[in-house]
């Protein structure tokens, strides 16, 4: 039932596990397997193990799965936030947590809007999103004491009013652990599963330091951390083993979604990345799948024109785009939107066919590209990819486009078929 690399994290006995797991390595299945093993060994008492996912969708996931093995209804499943919400409740006395409410999208802008009202020359028309980003950055970078005044009046309006930003959860249970009354939330919680470990930030990583768990199992992988402007970074994944010392690693390196000639598609642009864990990926499938490149002309009748010429290839695919302003101008064509999401909200899933679009919305803001994140959020749309991929590049070159660099490296991709290409540039 089990492969030789998913019996070894199943069957181990190792405290402190890092899982490497690429994508469609069947890393969920094995988390379960793993709980499975643990309960007929008695190893860890389900009622104060904590099993964190990334999304309230994969947390409905997960517990479908633990109920279709049979598994305990004890475990604590839930995201991170929701766990730290619940235990502010639960253990710090210091605020009336039942009050406090989570501030909505457009509530938070019309209160920066007030905030800053004042400073709107210097500010100009810069939306308020990009302004406070990358913990205000922009807005630093105009003025630190206009960012500074910003925060405090934030956040003093968010106590006076009992709001709260999933952020701030993270935030608070992190103080709270910090002090004397924090031993009874320590000591219920025995050991640890988090899922998207690669999407974890520093805050996170001090809590599940502070947290003192017997055991603890972090399954990611680096080459899908895409959530830089949320303020993750996967060096807590990448330096796992740094922070606990004891750390015994397992891969789990055979794809069971993709073809061969997908997953080898998908992998060229993220092998250039300097900061990553090396590791393999094998084929479990052996049909070779379809690949192709369709240049395009950015303008109305030409995309509507595209998207007729993929329908005629009876493939129904996903197509996925880097912006969701590009996901619209598909939309505004004709795309079903069903049929088109942004690679971001696209992570996590799987299609039959998907049409990747790196004609337009990539970054061309060259001061501030992180390369290597723009690397892997191409890698996380390229390998939803099951049977069919289509890319989509330019037909007009654009010097220094970063949409151009992806492009130029596809084209060639697709004269040279299944011959290796060794990549001198940097895409």
């Amino acid at each position: 039932m089990w492969s030789e690399e998913q019996s070894k994290i199943i069957f181990s006995k190792d405290p402190i596990i890092q899982v490497i797991a690429g994508a469609g390595s069947g890393k969920t299945a094995t988390m379960v397997g793993l709980l499975e093993e643990r309960e007929k060994r008695k190893s860890i008492p389900p009622n104060r193990t904590l099993v964190v996912t990334f999304t309230k969708k994969a947390t409905n996931e997960f517990k479908e799965r633990c109920h279709k093995n049979g598994l305990s209804k004890e475990y604590h499943i839930s995201t991170f936030h929701s766990f730290c919400y619940d235990s502010l409740k639960r253990y710090d006395n210091s605020k009336n947590w039942i009050r406090y409410k989570l501030l909505g999208e457009s509530k938070k802008w019309d209160i920066t809007k007030t905030i800053l009202y004042p400073y709107r020359f210097e500010i100009g028309g810069i939306p308020f999103p990009i302004l406070t980003k990358h913990n205000g950055q922009l807005l630093r970078s105009i003025s630190e004491q206009i960012y500074f005044e910003y925060k405090n009046s934030f956040c003093n309006w968010k106590e006076k009013h009992h709001y709260f930003e999933y952020d701030d959860l993270v935030t608070f249970f992190l103080e709270f652990l910090k002090s004397e009354n924090s031993v009874t939330a320590k000591e219920n919680w025995k050991s640890l599963i988090i899922d998207e470990f690669q999407d974890t930030d520093e805050e996170q990583l001090e809590i599940i330091k502070r947290m003192e768990f017997d055991s603890i199992t972090v399954v990611g992988d680096d080459w899908q951390a895409i959530y830089g402007f949320r303020g993750a970074t996967p060096e807590p994944f990448l330096n796992f083993p740094k922070h606990f010392p004891t750390t015994i690693s397992y891969f789990l390196s055979t794809n069971y979604r993709s073809t061969p000639t997908l997953i080898q598609k998908s992998l060229l642009p993220i092998k250039q990345n300097k900061n990553q864990i090396l590791k393999q990926t094998k084929s479990y499938r052996k049909n070779k799948g379809t690949f192709r490149v369709i240049r395009i002309k950015n303008n109305e009748m030409e995309i509507e024109s595209v998207w007729k010429k993929i329908q005629s290839l009876d493939l129904e695919p996903t197509l996925l785009t880097r912006s969701n302003f590009r996901k619209n101008e598909w939309i505004q064509v004709g795309v079903p939107k069903n049929q088109v999401m942004t690679i971001h909200s696209a992570k996590g899933l799987e299609f039959e066919a998907v049409v990747v679009d790196l004609s337009q919305g990539w970054s061309e803001d060259h001061n501030t590209i992180d390369w290597e994140e723009e690397r892997r959020i191409l890698y996380v749309a390229l390998s939803r990819a099951k049977d069919h991929l289509i890319v989509l590049i330019n037909a007009e070159s654009k010097p220094q486009s970063l949409c151009d660099r992806f492009s130029e490296d596809f084209s060639l991709w697709n004269k040279v078929r299944n011959r290796t290409l060794l990549w001198t540039r940097l895409w």
